[in-house]
């Protein structure tokens, strides 16, 4: 895309207009710029250990990165002060085909833009979900605009983690008005039967849930709660809009103590507080997302004690600890399994 704006640039550009070529050469500049970031990132990738690309290569990443968007939203302006592509419109009559090009390359660069903050909605997500806690917890996301933004960032969180096979179940629903408890149940047992069929390893599971969406409403009802206290699972609940809706929804999910967790998608913020934990306690809130569509994460404050610092996998657990340094996370981490 780049190389051709350039080249039609340079095709358009009047031949007694230093100016525009002037330009165009910056914009040729600047493109080799960001390719040579992002190559040298690349190397950097594949050579450094894991902890120092999370930390010293990221920030530089970081720092280069704003001083790129900076140089290209000068090169925008200076374009867009001198006119420098319509200013040849008197001696060439392709000169709006520039202009449409920058305009497209804008228009492209806003939508990396709102991209880039999706992923990083969708990372702050999934490192709440993932934090080390064996109790059934519930996140609630909200979102201060009707877009399918809020969507979209949980979508990707959970086809996240569903790939890694953080859970063992996972189903993702959409409330129903009005709302059936039975066939609400039967909805998460067909989805948790459907991701059985497309696992290659046969399990016996699948016999079971087969069985368990046959059964009377009664027999579901119990047979789908001993079901899930056997596993963790992660159910994403679509379009909560009354209190009303999650008094009857959240008697249908034991508190295993597997870590299961249960997010829930609400476009009231009255519905997301009262949702993520006791209706006496103010639950936590983090900002996903800072866009035209800010996300919301609500859920209840979790408090460890020493024994539950410690996770099966160390690298969740300097991911998921906040408040402190890598060394003194590890430095705890030690400390935690001399303990235990």
């Amino acid at each position: 895309m780049m190389q051709a704006f350039l080249m039609a640039a340079h095709d358009e550009g009047d031949e007694n207009s230093k100016v525009v070529r002037v330009w165009v050469k910056q914009v040729r500049d600047l493109a080799y710029d960001v390719e040579d970031s992002l190559q040298d990132f690349a190397v950097r990738l594949e050579k450094q250990p894991w902890w120092r690309i999370l930390l010293k290569d990221r920030r530089q990443v970081a720092k280069q990165m704003k001083g790129l968007r900076a140089n290209v939203e000068d090169v925008s302006q200076r374009n867009m002060r001198y006119h420098l592509i319509k200013g040849s419109a008197g001696s060439n009559p392709y000169s709006t085909d520039g202009q449409s090009a920058i305009t497209g390359a804008m228009t492209m660069s806003s939508t990396e833009d709102a991209r880039r903050q999706r992923e990083k909605a969708k990372a702050h997500l999934v490192q709440l979900i993932r934090k080390m806690d064996d109790r059934l917890r519930v996140i609630a996301v909200w979102g201060t605009s009707t877009d399918v933004g809020e969507t979209s960032v949980i979508k990707r969180a959970f086809e996240d983690l569903k790939k890694h096979n953080r859970f063992d179940c996972h189903a993702w629903i959409k409330v129903m008005c009005p709302f059936n408890s039975v066939e609400f149940m039967r909805s998460i047992i067909r989805q948790f039967y459907i991701n059985l069929l497309q696992d290659p390893v046969e399990n016996m599971d699948a016999q079971v849930l087969r069985g368990m969406g046959m059964k009377k409403e009664n027999d579901v009802v119990d047979e789908f709660k001993s079901y899930l206290n056997e596993k963790s699972y992660l159910i994403v609940i679509d379009g909560m809009s009354t209190t009303e809706e999650w008094d009857q929804i959240k008697p249908c999910f034991p508190n295993n103590k597997r870590g299961s967790r249960i997010i829930v998608s609400t476009k009231q913020v009255e519905v997301a507080s009262l949702c993520a934990g006791p209706q006496n306690v103010a639950p936590e809130h983090k900002q996903l997302s800072i866009d035209q569509n800010t996300l919301y994460a609500f859920f209840e404050k979790v408090t460890f004690q020493r024994s539950d610092w410690i996770s099966s996998n160390p690298v969740d657990y300097l991911l998921a600890y906040r408040g402190s340094t890598i060394q003194s996370a590890m430095e705890l981490m030690v400390y935690g399994c001399v303990k235990c």
